[in-house]
């Protein structure tokens, strides 16, 4: 998808775009949570787009930010009122309508200081609510950051406030930003092949813990994989015809470390189970995953 410059400027704060995703941790107090909020379509009332939001405790909402770089959410009677006003000058205030015991925003900072996801930000968009009648409820603060989006929130509740404050974000088709956590996935460029065809295969390993991921290859070869049909028997093995040279090689892994297979295949038609892990020393510890796909005749 391609964006025009003024969607650039006025998305900074809270990018828009389907399959967008968000994910929240408690992490202080009483209580231990974990919620996920996304963009999960696009509708259009009268030739305006809207995006369908569903927020940390399952709430719907359509919204777009508007050309005064407004979130605003629409109404059931068709009519618009803001979310977050991200043109607001600091220490000037603007009413809400995100929750009805959310009161009036205050914008405590336009250059707010956060350390959030493992690393240090600034430019933060910070803003305050003001109490309503509900008796321990309702938003005190909010976090944005440009290009991530909402990355703190923090409740009034009967133990006290509790702060979610952002783990993981993926922003557009690539970007993918995360803390305290590492994991290894896969991924084809296809779900369904011909009998004879070009696999292009992705190997993922990520680390957005504090401490570097330290690997130990005894060879010139990072991984390997295997397919197998519905029998469980190799249908292809790909270091099967690869020669590797002879070394010792420590990796370390901060972020994400990806690995890249296009390889022309043929197999018969059938259901089969692609199996790929990475060959560092570590047998303890192994990063393998497997996912399915299924040829068919041409």
């Amino acid at each position: 998808m391609m964006f025009n410059s003024f969607f650039l400027l006025v998305a900074q704060f809270f990018p828009l775009q389907p399959g967008n995703q968000w994910i929240y941790r408690v992490d202080e107090g009483p209580v231990r949570d974990v919620r996920v909020a996304e963009i999960t379509g696009v509708e259009r009332f009268d030739e305006t787009e809207y995006f369908l939001y569903r927020g940390l405790f399952g709430e719907r909402a359509s919204i777009r930010l508007n050309k005064q770089n407004q979130l605003v959410q629409r109404n059931a009677d068709g009519t618009e009122s803001i979310w977050a006003d991200f043109n607001a000058a600091e220490g000037t205030s603007y009413p809400t309508s995100f929750d009805r015991c959310t009161g009036r925003a205050r914008v405590e900072s336009r250059d707010a200081f956060a350390d959030v996801l493992d690393r240090v930000w600034v430019g933060g968009f910070r803003v305050s609510y003001a109490a309503t009648s509900c008796a321990d409820a309702g938003v005190t603060s909010d976090l944005y950051l440009p290009s991530v989006g909402l990355a703190e929130r923090t409740f009034n509740t009967l133990t006290g406030p509790r702060r979610y404050t952002l783990t993981y974000a993926r922003i557009g088709n690539a970007s993918v930003i995360a803390s305290g956590e590492y994991g290894f996935r896969i991924s084809l460029d296809r779900r369904q092949y011909p009998t004879r065809a070009r696999i292009n295969l992705r190997l993922a390993l990520e680390n957005w813990t504090r401490d570097p991921l330290k690997l130990t290859f005894f060879s010139g070869q990072r991984f390997n994989y295997t397919i197998q049909n519905e029998a469980g028997d190799d249908a292809y093995n790909w270091s099967a015809t690869r020669l590797f040279t002879a070394e010792i090689a420590e990796l370390e892994v901060k972020g994400e470390k990806n690995w890249t297979s296009t390889d022309e295949i043929e197999l018969k038609p059938g259901n089969y189970t692609l199996e790929a892990w990475l060959t560092h020393s570590d047998r303890g510890r192994p990063f393998r995953a497997r996912i399915p796909f299924t040829v068919v005749k041409e």
